[in-house]
């Protein structure tokens, strides 16, 4: 039987349970630890638990408690909600600087988490996110206490020079490729050879954002069984009350995103350095946050694009949207995605998009007829697909914009939120081999 048939199964079965739990409610304890907006803007990941907690705590039939570090991103409203926040202070810059950030994180929050489980006595343990903090934390809590453990994985990097060899020398050799140093590109691959290790032996149930990530991680050893695909949205009412800066289009081309070398920021400023030589007065837009930005800043001044290059750092999902919405077409050169969220919110804002051609995008994108997708670091290629959309005319590109509007439309937080429900009343049901209540 094939993972698809396996999964379909499953969410049929699950969802006439979720139909006939009467008695009571499913209480779950979420792990959710995300960076300071000085090491990066809100990601795709936290975005996603961001609007699944809202939809979760609408529900008469779910209790949900989250650990969330500090900052909170979260406002939850329901009587059967709660957050407990962990305050951490932590300075400094860097790669090594983040990983320290996340092993003193992980040593407070299991003390914290200690005291808050054992009050709140859940059913399951939902983890937010794959990074370390979140899957460590969630693994030690399932241990301790013997309960199920559902982690969502938003996705795995593989090995993008040579994608049907995914083991970690490939990998390694992926992250020296986009100029990654040795020791962190050591780092890096051991990190997601612990990741790995936890997602095949210490987890109930996987949630996949994506049928990529699911086939990733199946190729990887995981269990095909424990795998749910679920997918990611977009917040369509917010997106569609936010108006663009300006009645004209103010920038040409948009990149949003975090701020690293996997992102392709470094080979989009090498392919708009060749655009400004066929077009002189073209303007980038480079938003979001991250430990490379003093670097991509230098790279700005080196090629001397100070004024075609504009970075804004951090900024509101109403202020992007406003901002994406005064753009003519969304740019991402990103060489590892599990979903891509930011894709997703460029087409509903009506923007032809050109991306990196990997699995993810291709997935999730590749049937749109107003995304281009280029091979991977092929820059000649991306800077082809950029100067044939800069010649559209109005009504070409107009045409364009309405097929990306119509296509997003397609990605429903609602939708993506009952399936992690369904995932969640399975990791529950299938541990304990009973019924819920």
């Amino acid at each position: 039987m094939t993972c698809q048939n396996l999964l379909s199964d499953r969410h049929k079965t699950c969802g006439t349970t979720l139909k006939q739990r009467e008695k009571g409610s499913i209480r779950v304890f979420a792990v959710f630890f995300h960076p300071t907006a000085s090491v990066t803007a809100m990601g795709g990941a936290e975005k996603r638990f961001v609007e699944i907690s809202k939809f979760f705590c609408g529900r008469d039939d779910l209790e949900l408690t989250v650990l969330e570090s500090f900052p909170s991103l979260l406002n939850l409203s329901g009587k059967n909600c709660k957050k407990y926040l962990l305050p951490f202070s932590f300075h400094g810059k860097g790669w090594l600087t983040t990983y320290l950030r996340w092993f003193l994180w992980i040593s407070r929050a299991v003390l914290k988490s200690l005291s808050v489980v054992n009050h709140v006595k859940p059913h399951v343990i939902y983890v937010s996110n794959n990074t370390l903090p979140n899957l460590i934390l969630g693994c030690f809590i399932g241990s301790v206490f013997r309960l199920p453990l559902c982690v969502v994985v938003h996705h795995v990097d593989l090995s993008f020079s040579n994608p049907k060899n995914s083991r970690t020398c490939g990998l390694y050799r992926s992250y020296r490729n986009i100029k990654y140093g040795r020791l962190v590109s050591l780092i890096k691959t051991f990190t997601f050879y612990i990741t790995l290790s936890l997602l095949r032996k210490k987890v109930n149930t996987i949630i996949a954002v994506s049928n990529f990530t699911a086939k990733s991680l199946s190729s990887n050893g995981v269990s095909e069984v424990k795998i749910f695909v679920s997918g990611n949205a977009v917040n369509s009412k917010l997106l569609h009350s936010v108006k663009s800066c300006s009645d004209k289009k103010v920038f040409d081309g948009i990149f949003v995103g975090r701020i690293a070398k996997e992102k392709g920021v470094f080979d989009l400023l090498e392919v708009w350095k060749r655009i400004v030589k066929a077009r002189d007065n073209v303007k980038l837009l480079i938003v979001g946050t991250g430990i490379e930005l003093a670097s991509l800043r230098e790279k700005v001044r080196e090629l001397n694009l100070e004024n075609n290059v504009f970075l804004r750092g951090r900024c509101s999902d109403p202020e992007l949207y406003s901002l994406l919405k005064s753009s003519r077409f969304f740019i991402f050169p990103s060489v590892f995605e599990g979903w891509g969220i930011a894709v997703a919110e460029a087409l509903a804002c009506g923007l032809p998009v050109i991306a990196y051609d990997i699995p993810a995008l291709r997935e999730n994108f590749g049937a749109c007829k107003s995304v281009s997708l280029v091979p991977v670091k092929d820059l000649e290629k991306l800077g082809s697909a950029v100067l044939k959309v800069l010649n559209l005319t109005e009504r070409e590109w107009g045409r364009l914009s309405k097929f990306s509007k119509v296509y997003s439309k397609r990605f429903r937080w609602v939708d993506v939120a009952e399936k992690d429900l369904e995932a969640l009343t399975f990791c529950f049901k299938s541990a304990r081999g009973k019924k819920l209540f």
